[in-house]
């Protein structure tokens, strides 16, 4: 029993150092086989610490930890790579010798540092050359990875994490396709890339093939890559998305929150440029808008840089503003919004755009054929549109909007000349009860965080004339007339009554949200006025005084005699509903002796 007993114990000793025999072997075998194929077919010595490791679940694989991939000879950057452990699966699992090659290399968690050198060199490129006879490409997947791009020539980098990947790489001057999955700027994207030669990249270039989608955005790309000058892109694109504000999130800029669910395309020629990647002769739709033109984009000062020269048919803002514009008519009636305005989107990129159109359009304005021009840097934004056709006339819009400030600044200004009086002013303000040919000149500037606190602040000049025109809806003559007896609280609107002019203008200082006049004046065939006064813009109130002379009957019909008020009138209180009666000392706290009084100028009557 005890001769059997060793027998056994000796059997079993042959067989465990058989096994430990064979899997050493094995082990190496593979190692070496790795090892070998690597820098035959890319020039790459691969190191790592410690001894290998093996695991038999789920399958047989030779582990290496803390792996390093060094740049090539003479290239003083970080190794190419660091990998926390390589796992190699033997296609012919443990008892094989390694005739049938490698099944799998998974890289975990590695740390890829892709850089080209102020030089122009890049380093992965090993001078390999493609290897006639060697097995097809050896099948590679990344777990968790992270890969990141240097350009020391231009400083222009990139990163992308959490890459989930499967590829299959021959040498660097060898073919290379891989798909797999990305994060980049916290947004999840899905790839395929195909490159003829990742060596030829770093050199004269590489037909190269890309697909990408991201939430609210999908890319496709078809041509050739390379990085000797530069970044180089020469091919035929196309992106689109059903998001738009989605879509720029992914490249880590914040758009107006009515961009959000707009769809868009963007498809033709493209190349890079010293202004980065530009589309040319390039085809867009934003929603029901088309048109075309040249789009570049590129990563400028940490954020994305658009510059666009365009042509399109109609371009209507009102959806994209991020909310929807109050009515024009809220301007007479409703008190300054104390809402923070939110500037924060112009901080997120930066934009030089032309912009050709038949028609621009925002809440009630709509231009005819026009030309806008808009560049935001770094937070402040220049909008012009020049010599817009609008409302039978001709308009110059200015804005300028410092978002950047800790207290946001504004500048606007706006020249029109022959616009439709009641056109023009309905859209502006919400009054379409005076009609004439209108030329208003504007030039303001505020500073606040909110709507009324930039009225509070709002100083400047402006100017306005209209003429051949009416104010529907008053009888002036006939309200002066009246005031002679009665105080009249507000403007007496009566749609049956009118006031024709001949000509209605005004020049003011704007100082602290105040807005200062000192010859308003009307002409007409009824009547005529001088005035002088203020309107307080954040109350939105007027304190105005009139000096009108009325038509009277005369003993030339022919020749009209004017007729002056001994007194001025004053017209006082909210713009909407003043009250309009005689500059007398004590007519608000007795109006009885004041009409007294000047019944004795020989105005007024005894009903």
């Amino acid at each position: 029993m005890r001769k059997l007993l060793l027998a056994i114990l000796a059997v079993a000793a042959v067989v465990i150092v058989a096994a430990g025999i064979l899997l050493t072997t094995r082990i190496r075998a593979v190692s070496a086989d790795l090892a070998q194929r690597v820098e035959r077919q890319t020039g790459m010595q691969v190191t790592s610490s410690g001894l290998p490791g093996i695991s038999f679940w789920p399958r047989f694989s030779v582990s290496f930890g803390n792996v390093v991939i060094p740049a090539p000879k003479g290239f003083t950057s970080a190794p190419l790579a660091t990998i926390e452990t390589i796992r190699i699966m033997p296609a012919d699992g443990l008892l094989g010798l390694g005739e049938a090659g490698i099944d799998e290399v998974v890289l975990e968690r590695p740390n890829i540092n892709l850089v080209v050198s102020a030089d122009g060199r890049a380093n992965w490129n090993y001078a390999a050359q493609p290897q006639a006879g060697e097995p097809p490409g050896l099948p590679v997947r990344i777990a968790e990875g992270r890969i990141a791009f240097l350009d020391e020539r231009s400083g222009a980098a990139a990163q992308i994490t959490n890459v989930e990947s499967l590829a299959s790489l021959a040498g660097p001057a060898d073919e290379f396709n891989a798909k797999g999955s990305l994060v980049w700027n916290e947004r999840r994207a899905t790839f395929t890339l195909f490159l003829k030669s990742p060596q030829r990249v770093a050199e004269d270039g590489s037909p190269a093939d890309l697909t990408l989608e991201a939430p609210g955005l999908a890319f496709q790309f078809s041509g050739r890559a390379a990085l000797a000058r530069g970044f180089e892109l020469d091919g035929q694109s196309e992106i689109k998305g059903t998001d738009l504000g989605l879509a720029a999130s992914w490249f880590g800029a914040a758009l107006p929150s009515g961009l959000t669910g707009a769809r868009f395309e963007l498809a033709g020629a493209v190349e890079t440029s010293n202004k980065g990647l530009a589309f040319n002769n390039t085809q867009f739709v934003l929603d029901d808008m088309r048109g075309e033109g040249d789009i570049a984009m590129a990563l400028g000062k940490g954020r994305p840089m658009i510059e666009a020269t365009v042509e399109a048919q109609t371009i209507d803002l009102t959806r994209y503003s991020g909310a929807a514009p109050s009515s024009a008519a809220s301007f007479l009636t409703s008190p300054w919004s104390s809402k923070p305005i939110d500037l924060s989107a112009l901080k997120t990129l930066d934009a030089d755009l032309d912009v050709s159109a038949k028609a621009f359009a925002y809440g009630a304005l709509r231009t005819g054929p026009a030309r806008l021009t808009a560049d935001l840097r770094d937070g402040k934004l220049d909008l012009k549109l020049a010599k817009a056709a609008y409302v039978e006339g001709t308009l110059d819009l200015a804005l300028t909007v410092d978002g950047k400030a800790e207290q946001p600044t504004l500048q606007f200004s706006v020249n029109g000349e022959n616009l439709a009086a009641d056109k023009a002013l309905l859209a502006a303000v919400g009054l379409g009860d005076v009609s004439g040919k209108l030329s208003p000149s504007l030039s303001v500037n505020a500073t606040g965080r909110t709507l009324a606190e930039l009225i509070s602040t709002l100083k400047g000049q402006a100017s306005v004339r209209i003429v051949s025109g009416a104010i529907k809806g008053v009888d002036l003559k006939a309200a002066f007339g009246k005031v002679a007896n009665t105080i009249l609280e507000g403007w007496g609107s009566d749609q049956r009554a009118s006031t024709s002019f001949d000509a209605l203008s005004a020049t003011f200082i704007i100082a602290d949200g105040i807005a200062e006049t000192g010859n308003l004046i009307l002409t007409s065939p009824a009547l005529s006025f001088t005035g002088k006064g203020e309107a307080d813009l954040l109350r939105q109130a007027i304190d105005l005084k009139v000096d009108p002379q009325l038509v009277v009957s005369g003993t030339d019909a022919t020749a009209p005699q004017f007729a002056t008020f001994p007194v001025a009138i004053q017209v006082k209180g909210p713009w909407g509903a003043p009250r309009i009666y005689p500059d007398m000392p004590g007519i608000l706290e007795d109006p009885a002796a004041a009409y007294a009084a000047l019944k004795k100028l020989g105005l007024g009557t005894s009903d």
